[in-house]
Parts: structure tokens; sequence; C-alpha cells
């Protein structure tokens, strides 16, 4: 894996998702390109190098972002885990298989967090909350196809989406 790439895309993601996010959301819903990034590595690497790009991806969206502290670094490590795990199920070949994963994916996270914060800080409205993780997740899986193609030119590899014998 390259690291220095890696952490190139990861600054310029940082850059977009905290500069961009008036220009690129539709009404309440924002593509979560860091979530991208972590379904992209699930697919690619070994399970350490996952492990440590999830974490970083995780640490650097705490560091620009408003809630609380350390919540994406664990939860990204999970879900990076949970889709490593699951990627020999998986056809990883087909832009349809990275649209359902990063859709399911992102609504499980979208929910953790949600939780999360309803139990931290003792507020939620459930039907506006259900909607926006809903619009969220399907709009982070819809912008997933470009993703994998940019993340792609930068991170080459043979054999990321191969058949399986």
């Amino acid at each position: 894996m390259r690291w220095f790439t890696f952490l190139c895309i990861l600054f310029c993601i940082s850059l977009i998702q905290t500069s961009l996010t008036y220009w690129i959301n539709i009404g309440l819903a924002v593509p979560d390109l860091y979530f991208s990034l972590i379904i992209f590595y699930s697919f690619l690497a070994d399970l350490k190098q996952n492990a440590v790009a999830n974490w970083l991806t995780g640490f650097s969206k705490d560091l620009v972002s408003e809630g609380p502290f350390g919540i994406n670094s664990v939860f990204f490590v999970a879900i990076g885990f949970f889709v490593w795990s699951s990627r020999g199920l998986l056809y990883r070949g087909h832009v349809i298989t990275h649209i359902l994963v990063t859709f399911i994916f992102a609504f499980i996270y979208n929910v953790l967090y949600a939780i999360h914060t309803a139990t931290s800080f003792h507020s939620l409205c459930f039907s506006a909350t259900v909607w926006a993780i809903f619009v969220c997740s399907l709009y982070t899986a819809m912008v997933i196809p470009l993703s994998f193609w940019v993340f792609g030119k930068f991170q080459p590899t043979q054999n990321l989406f191969h058949n399986r014998k």
C-alpha cells in the first residue's frame, strides 16, 4: 500500500469535506467521502493495512468534525473490519456491489452515530433523523463509483477487483 498517496488522498478529502460542503450537498444530505475511502480500502488492503487506514481516516474525520473525539475512529475501524471480513462473499468487481455495500454500511454507521449522539446529548427527533440517515447514506452510495474510479487511479492494484476461483 502506498501510504504517502493514501495520506495525500486523505488530506484532499478533508479539504473537500470541510470547504465544499455547501456546494456538494442536496438539501440536508452531504456525501461522506471519508466513508467511501474506508470502503475502498476495505476491499483493497489486508487486515493490518485496513485497520491502520480506517483508523487514520476516522482520526482525520474526528479532527475536522464537531462530534465527540475518537468516535469516528472506532466506528470506521469496526465498519472497515466488517466490510473486510465479508469481502470474500461479494463479487467485488461490479459497481452495484460497491453501491449496495456502501449504502448498507453507511446506514449502519449513521444509525450507530445517531444512537451515540442521542444517548450523549439526550435529544433526537426520530423522524427527521431517520430520513437524514437514509438520504445521506444513499447520497454517499451514489458517489461511490466516482470515488472508486479516482482512488483507483491513485492506488492501482491488479487484484482489487478480481474474480474468485
